[in-house]
This record gives structure tokens, sequence and C-alpha cells, in this order.
């Protein structure tokens, strides 16, 4: 995402860790789409292969709308605060989104907290 701001855990990150921050953004963006990034196909989050091996790099829009919006305009005012950039490898997660004090960021931060470990 152009000028985005990168939400970052820092510690090992493995399939079981993105499969629980896609659960969890489907259960705050029950309509969500999902693409990898080397991809143009997207996909329902709903029917997505959970438990994607790292590293993986993965682009989740809020809905079908917002996809749409995305592959016609780009980051957009309007619909910036309507797609994740998620990078996850063994080093870490990165969650990029609009901007740092954005709903969409806390939301990223939000999604991240489980992976905390002591």
């Amino acid at each position: 995402m152009i000028g985005g701001t990168d939400i970052v855990f820092h510690g090992p990150t493995t399939s079981e860790d993105v499969d629980l921050i896609l659960r969890t953004l489907l259960v705050k963006w029950p309509d969500a789409r999902i693409q990898a990034a080397d991809s143009l196909d997207a996909t329902s989050l709903r029917d997505f292969r959970l438990l994607a091996p790292v590293p993986v790099e993965l682009i989740v829009y809020r809905d079908a709308a917002s996809l749409d919006s995305w592959r016609a305009s780009g980051a957009t005012s309007e619909n910036q605060g309507a797609m994740m950039h998620l990078i996850a490898n063994a080093d870490g997660t990165t969650i990029v989104v609009d901007r740092a004090d954005s709903p969409l960021a806390w939301l990223a931060r939000d999604i991240l907290q489980p992976l905390s470990r002591p």
C-alpha cells in the first residue's frame, strides 16, 4: 500500500498464527476478500484455505466492493481503510494499513495482540 503504515509483531510466526489472524479478521470483516500478493485472483475469506504456509504475503479487502474499488482506483481516501496487506515470515508479522492513527491500524494491533508470547 503506497503511503501505508506498518503494524509489526516481532517474533516467530507460524502457519497457526496466520490462521488466527485471518479467523479474527473474518469476525470483523465477514464479507472479506483475500488474494495472494502475487496473484490477481481473489476469493472470499470464508472459502480461503487457512493454515497458509509461512512465509506468506496476502492482501485482504473488507468486502467485494472494496476489492473492486481498489482495483479500479487504487489508494484513494475513500477506500484506504478497507484493505490490509499481511506479510508473515519466520521472524515476524507485518500488517500494512492506511495510517498509524486510523481505526484500521487499531484493528491490526488488536489482531496481532494474541501473537504476543511470554
